[in-house]
């Protein structure tokens, strides 16, 4: 495999605390039930604006109103509550060392992901890097992996998406490209094989074992 493409949020890293933390200040600053965060965390992994009005459109409150309430919570201020999952650091470096080259395909704009990047020590890991801020269509369109096929001149069989989410999934299949999902992030295992992965890892330990097994050998270089 040429070119592994990775989500971020619940691929990479553990962002739920995060999420949650902010969804939490946005729904308490516009006097909503929290409960309303259980619809809210179906559409994670799109970009937040179509979350925020798949979630509140219906509810007569402004996409405006809702995204103001949400960035108020600051979040630079609490990315400790991100973390990578366990055992990703070291799974990363890895595939780095063998020669495999890595990107990423994410619905988190570009300021907090390269700032977060950095915080984790993966600055400089993952090329090329789209975000919304690079196309005119977020997950689960293709254009986000279409993208990153035109910047590397590479074909869709040369790809492997990693994600946590239906929209990552779906993504690939519109773009013609072969998908892993992973399970320690936001949707069950049931939801994610309706969109018909290639292989299913519960954890990184099992993602692993499933993307060495796609590794050109080692030492060659894409």
């Amino acid at each position: 495999m040429k070119l592994i493409v990775f989500d971020f949020d619940g691929t990479l890293v553990d962002s739920r605390p995060l999420i949650e933390a902010g969804m939490t200040h946005a729904l308490d600053r516009l006097g909503l039930e929290r409960s309303v965060m259980e619809e809210w965390l179906k559409y994670v992994g799109l970009p937040v604006e179509e979350g925020v009005r798949r979630t509140f459109g219906s509810r007569g409150l402004g996409v405006d109103d809702v995204l103001v309430a949400y960035r108020s919570f600051g979040h630079a201020d609490h990315e400790h509550l991100l973390r990578p999952f366990e055992g990703m650091p070291s799974l990363i470096h890895e595939l780095l060392d063998r020669g495999q080259a890595l990107a990423i395909a994410t619905s988190k704009r570009r300021t907090p992901l390269d700032r977060q990047l950095a915080a984790i020590g993966w600055t400089g890991a993952f090329s090329p890097i789209i975000t919304p801020d690079d196309v005119a269509n977020g997950k689960p369109h293709p254009e986000s992996l279409e993208r990153i096929l035109e910047l590397t001149g590479l074909a869709p069989a040369d790809l492997l998406m990693v994600g946590d989410t239906p929209f990552d999934l779906d993504m690939a299949t519109a773009a013609g490209v072969a998908s892993v999902a992973v399970g320690h992030g936001f949707y069950s295992a049931e939801a994610l094989a309706a969109c018909g992965p290639r292989a299913y890892a519960p954890d990184t330990a099992a993602l692993r074992d499933i993307l060495l097994a796609y590794l050109q050998p080692e030492g060659s270089h894409a």
